[in-house]
């Protein structure tokens, strides 16, 4: 069975007691056509909600009956919005149920969206590895460090990686470390410089200036 609306028993009210519009009026001070929207649910011509409470607290006075149950009824059907009218229900629950924000299609899509991501990640890490050079750490001899004419050059780089010493092969531990010796005779500013090449070509090159005193 419909349950009855807020105008729908303001209406059946009046009409059991004879009233006409016009009659209701002038004893309730309501202006005609706020209470003609009121009894058919026009609640868009009406004021805000707090002046519709206020008629329908007079009106169930006029009437004799108690407000409560007519306020009870007007909020289970309507709404009053964030402007302070009234709207009806129905217009209000699609737009709350579009807010929410975690529905299983944004779930999915938040899912998706992290795949996608980590994929992306993983081949930009894999690209940046490979187009990076070896890397190479040169321990010694320090830059600008005073040395005899043997002069020891120690670091590391990677395991499959072929080194040079000025342009002459350093063979390499398992894991990766470097050892020789170069002979400079002469006194005064040298450069030495250290080559490391891995298999798909990509070279790193340090630079050391070192004064060798005999």
């Amino acid at each position: 069975m419909k349950t009855k609306t807020i105008g729908e028993l303001l209406a059946t009210e009046r009409q059991k007691r004879g009233l006409t519009i016009a009659q209701v009026v002038d004893a309730t001070k309501i202006q005609p056509n706020y209470l003609t929207a009121l009894e058919q649910n026009q609640f868009e011509k009406l004021p805000a909600a707090t002046f519709v409470k206020g008629f329908i607290k007079s009106l169930a006075d006029f009437y004799g009956q108690d407000p409560l149950p007519l306020l009870a009824t007007l909020r289970r059907d309507f709404k009053e919005s964030a402007g302070g009218k009234l709207v009806p229900r129905e217009f209000i629950r699609p737009v709350l149920k579009k807010q929410q924000i975690w529905t299983p299609l944004t779930m999915t899509f938040l899912f998706l969206g992290v795949i996608f991501l980590t994929l992306i990640s993983y081949v930009a890490v894999q690209w940046y590895s490979f187009q990076k050079p070896p890397l190479l750490d040169l321990t010694t001899p320090e830059e600008n460090q005073v040395v005899g004419e043997r002069v020891k050059v120690t670091g590391k780089t990677l395991p499959d990686a072929i080194v040079s010493v000025n342009a002459q092969p350093v063979s390499l531990y398992p894991d990766g470390r470097f050892e020789t010796e170069v002979l400079l005779p002469k006194e005064g500013t040298h450069i030495i410089t250290i080559e490391s090449v891995d298999r798909r070509g990509k070279k790193s090159v340090i630079q050391r200036i070192i004064r060798v005193k005999l």
